[in-house]
């Protein structure tokens, strides 16, 4: 069924009210029963009981803050964040890491049980790192306000800019580099034009894109490229030109310095990038991700395989040093280019790329109308709709998919269980320590 979405009422006024928590939601949010009512509420875990008012509610569910704790459990961890209070960008720092992942893992059964009318099987793996710098791609706000700089995150369920000089979640590399990069900008002609400044601390160097809101003056090109030079970093710009013709605006990204020293490893490959390239951020769990591809692929030398959302090759080169063929396909124009070179400078030439969307109709293109033995799919967290009808059609032996979104998810599950899958075996990876996300990966068979 499609879930429509409507506006949950607010609620204008609340007294504060006692609840108690007894478990964890999907999200680690604390649940609450009182008076035939369920009550979320952030920040709080069982054994715990507090004072709340109402935000909002939505027929027989809530959400709520709280106001004051009333009885603490003994089991809630200490943050060692200075920036907890305003940042949110870790919201489940108060939960020992082993009852957020088991909330986690609680709440995916569950959703699976509710849409798809199934239980899943044992769980095959379950991959976690260690919660601090374990992040290697980070995106920095920028903002001049008063005439003092301030780089950081955005806080929580706010436009506020949160200025930070470090993040326990951020590489060393990273951490050590952004009061640089704070000087840096100062000096820059436009400075106060700066919008975002995004790190990869990939296995090679360390690569900074500049996102400018303007043309970048050459003398401040000339300070951007000068500043990678030194200090062995991979340095971007991407600045906002106008057309000539219309003057609309549009984006143009360029690497000053180091490009070819950028790069990521996937098991035996490694794969060029730029400063915005999407990587998965966490180096050890996507390792551990690419492993569990393989496997869940159960590859051999005929193995023909489709991999759908392919980015710059994470998955598909690896599983092509184990494979007959790949075709890999993604609607980033820039990521299919790159993926192509990554190909050959990997000597792979049992790989080729496709540049379409997956959402929109691509059933007649040439590369959809062959036969595979295997289709992997990871998809945005909107997931694979479309995408997953056809692999419903075409029944492959088998497929991987792997999700960030498990509403979406229970959603394609039911289409490929309609047409006689089973779930063979699922895994989770927590890609991202004390927040809310989890990585899912779902192996069918016919």
């Amino acid at each position: 069924m499609v879930a429509f979405f409507k506006e949950q009422k607010k609620v204008k006024e609340s007294k504060a009210f006692e609840v108690g928590c007894h478990e964890l939601d999907l999200h680690g949010r604390g649940v609450a029963r009182e008076n035939g009512k369920v009550y979320f509420i952030e920040g709080l875990m069982p054994e715990e009981k507090a004072r709340v008012i109402l935000k909002n509610f939505k027929g027989k569910t809530a959400e709520a803050a709280i106001t004051k704790i009333t009885q603490l459990s003994d089991k809630r961890r200490e943050s060692d964040c200075e920036y907890l209070s305003q940042c949110g960008g870790c919201p489940l720092q108060h939960l020992p890491e082993d009852m957020a992942l088991e909330a986690k893992i609680s709440g995916i059964k569950k959703v699976i049980k509710r849409s798809c009318n199934l239980e899943l099987p044992e769980i095959l793996s379950v991959a976690t790192s260690d919660a601090h710098a374990y992040r290697r791609a980070c995106r920095f706000s920028v903002k001049t306000d008063h005439k003092k700089l301030k780089l950081g995150f955005r806080g929580s369920k706010s436009h506020d800019l949160i200025a930070i000089d470090s993040c326990l979640t951020l590489t060393d590399r990273i951490n050590s580099a952004i009061d640089d990069v704070k000087k840096l900008i100062n000096k820059l002609e436009c400075k106060k034009r700066v919008g975002h400044v995004e790190f990869l601390d990939s296995d090679g160097s360390l690569g900074i894109l500049v996102r400018i809101n303007a043309k970048v003056t050459d003398a401040d090109r000339d300070l951007l490229r000068s500043f990678g030079e030194e200090r062995g970093f991979t340095l971007a710009v991407a600045e906002t030109l106008e057309h000539e013709v219309d003057q609309s605006q549009y984006i143009k990204e360029s690497v000053l310095v180091n490009e070819d020293s950028l790069y990521i490893k996937a098991k035996d490959c490694i794969i060029d990038c730029t400063p915005s390239s999407f990587v998965q951020v966490n180096r050890d769990i996507n390792e551990a991700l690419i492993d569990a591809v393989i496997e869940g692929c159960a590859l051999n030398a005929e193995s023909k395989v489709l991999d759908m959302f392919c980015g710059l090759g994470n998955f598909t080169l690896p599983i092509a040093k184990r494979a007959h063929s790949v075709v890999g396909v993604d609607i980033v124009r820039d990521m299919i280019e790159k993926a192509k070179a990554n190909a050959l400078k990997n000597n792979l030439d049992n790989v080729s790329f496709v540049n379409t969307d997956l959402e929109d109709k691509f059933e007649n293109q040439i590369f959809a109308k062959q036969n595979y033995d295997v289709v992997v799919m990871d998809p945005g967290r909107s997931g694979a709709k479309r995408a997953t009808v056809f692999c419903a059609r075409m029944k492959p032996k088998r497929i991987v998919l792997i999700s960030c979104n498990v509403l979406a998810a229970s959603r394609d599950i039911v289409e490929l269980l309609k047409v006689g899958y089973k779930i063979e075996s699922w895994s989770v990876f927590d890609m991202f320590p004390r927040t809310t996300h989890i990585e899912t990966m779902f192996v069918f068979s016919l």
